[in-house]
């Protein structure tokens, strides 16, 4: 390997492959970034993985001769740091486990192991893939409702749904259920369960305008744009019927709203108790939240638009539930409460429900009853006393 390379955007790909590399990986070589010279189309190509992602990227070098090597991702990303220049050289001569960093004067030379060490990552045809864009939108809807658990796993993934009107992401932990609109031109016929961890980390690394070519391969959901290819793998199992569950909504009542608004007051009572329970009171054209705790009970009120129904009635729901779906939503929402109060936020691009909770039990007020006084011992008298 020979090349030259723009040290700041070696430097930033490091990075970035670093953090998708395994920390805990059985072999040194999966700690490792695979760099791949391709002298025809003085590209290097920088890819990492811990088993269940996999990251590839590209970035323009001069390069005089084809060679692939793995070097440990993180010192890659630390000699890059502290090396001065702008450009970079990296060589290492023919049948040698050894590469040398040049920049600026100052250099390291560090071992390295072969490409044939390294997991080979699939990528689909381009004919079995559709276009896919605003995933960091999609993730920030939808991922804040899966919870981790170990029983249930798959309550730990974002359902995508390519559907003839679109793909849709699904997420649920069991007590609420969200639903996302995503590409409306991201048309099929196909559900996949991708883990939640695992979309946050493509999210991180674009933007809602970056467009991918998205398809699967064997277990894996793979998503691609030029410099970038971004590989997941999927779980298998039956994800919660939510296209049923919400068929089955019948709303008392719904009004309209603003997210920023209800996001305020629910802010504004929950600092009584961030992880208790809040009551949302409907009284004509608004809306109450309150909140009690053991440092002092708040209330704060929200103008409402009735839509359809009498807005009436006092439901309980958890603070964190409902404060993270609000911090995922924005503008104006339809609010509505079904059978059971169970609460449903609409807005055009995302739909959220929460199942309602019992009211607090109240602790039974003690009543200390006040001790009777002793009553006060007697002497007797003697016998001969009482005989006189």
């Amino acid at each position: 390997m020979n090349i030259t390379v723009n040290r700041s955007e070696l430097l930033c790909a490091a990075r970035k492959a670093a953090a998708a590399a395994s920390e805990d990986a059985p072999l040194e070589p999966l700690k490792g970034a695979l760099l791949e010279a391709d002298a025809a189309g003085n590209t290097l190509t920088i890819t990492a993985t811990n088993l269940e992602t996999s990251l590839e990227l590209k970035l323009p070098c001069a390069a005089s001769d084809d060679d692939a090597l793995v070097v440990n991702a993180k010192l890659l990303a630390g000699m890059l740091e502290k090396l001065p220049g702008e450009m970079v050289e990296l060589k290492r001569r023919p049948g040698v486990s050894a590469i040398s960093l040049r920049s600026g004067g100052a250099g390291y030379d560090v071992t390295i192991w072969e490409r044939g060490h390294f997991p080979k990552v699939q990528i689909p045809f381009p004919e079995d893939t559709v276009k896919v864009s605003g995933i960091p939108s999609m993730a920030r809807q939808t991922t804040f409702a899966t919870v981790e658990d170990k029983d249930r796993p798959l309550l730990n993934c974002v359902n995508l749904l390519f559907t003839q009107e679109g793909l849709k992401a699904v997420g649920s932990d069991g007590g609420c259920v969200v639903t996302a609109k995503g590409d409306d031109k991201s048309t099929g016929n196909a559900s996949l369960l991708l883990p939640a961890r695992s979309l946050e980390k493509l999210a991180a690394l674009c933007g809602d305008s970056d467009e991918f070519q998205v398809g699967s391969i064997g277990n894996s959901i793979v998503f691609m744009r030029p410099g970038l290819l971004f590989s997941a793998r999927l779980m298998e199992g039956d994800y919660v019927d939510t296209g049923r569950i919400m068929d089955n909504i019948r709303n008392q009542f719904t009004v309209l709203t603003d997210v920023a608004e209800l996001r305020r007051a629910l802010k504004t009572v929950s600092a009584v108790d961030p992880k208790g329970r809040v009551k949302l009171a409907f009284d004509g054209g608004q809306i109450v939240f309150s909140c009690k705790g053991e440092l002092g009970s708040a209330a704060e009120s929200v103008d409402i638009a009735p839509l359809t129904g009498a807005p009436q009635g006092e439901y309980w729901y958890l603070v964190p539930a409902l404060a993270a779906s609000l911090k995922a939503l924005s503008g104006t929402v339809v609010l509505g409460v079904a059978q059971a109060g169970m609460l449903n936020l609409s807005t055009e691009k995302a739909y959220y429900m929460q199942t309602a909770m019992r009211a607090p039990a109240i602790a039974p007020i003690e009543v200390k009853q006040t001790p009777k006084p002793a009553k006060k011992a007697t002497a007797r008298k003697p016998a001969a006393e009482k005989a006189a």
